[in-house]
């Protein structure tokens, strides 16, 4: 019985230690702060696209179709929801209307992305294809780097990762 107390309050005990643990100086402090959350965006999406750029080893004559790609799948600054305060005025099908009109709007903004990333894909040679295909989007389940924790591993690029 003892045994069984002792396991439940060791438990307990790591449980609380962990709730209050200091994550680092840049996990979750302030990084949501709605001021300073589109500079952070654009900062980083600057970064990965100075990572991709390096790693692709683009020749002259591609230059062109990479700065257009760029350009085109630039984050654009807006504001992440809805106004809720507007929201809560309308009644449920006005805000089904709403919602479905934001829906298209993210739709079409993805669309135009796709064919911003698939007309420059295919100025790739195979090698960099390959490389493309390993560095452009964040693998989430590759040591992290699907989300800004900072630290070595985030700024190294993704195909210097050793395969096991």
């Amino acid at each position: 019985m003892k045994l069984k107390q002792l396991a439940i309050a060791s438990t307990l005990a790591l449980v609380s230690m962990t709730a209050f643990a200091d994550h680092g100086p840049t996990c979750g402090k302030g990084k949501f702060d709605k001021t300073t959350w589109q500079e952070h965006r654009a900062e980083h999406f600057e970064k990965h696209q100075e990572r991709l750029h390096t790693v692709l080893q683009l020749t002259a004559a591609q230059e062109s179709a990479w700065n257009t790609y760029k350009s085109q799948i630039k984050p654009k600054d807006k504001a992440e929801h809805p106004d809720v305060a507007a929201l809560e005025k309308l009644n449920t099908v006005q805000r089904l209307d709403k919602m479905e009109a934001l829906g298209k709007e993210r739709d079409a903004e993805h669309a135009q992305r796709s064919k911003a990333i698939r007309t420059f894909y295919a100025q790739l040679n195979d090698s960099q294809k390959k490389v493309f295909d390993e560095n452009a989007f964040p693998h989430p389940h590759h040591g992290g780097r699907g989300h800004d924790h900072g630290g070595p591993q985030h700024d190294k690029p993704h195909h210097d990762k050793p395969q096991s």
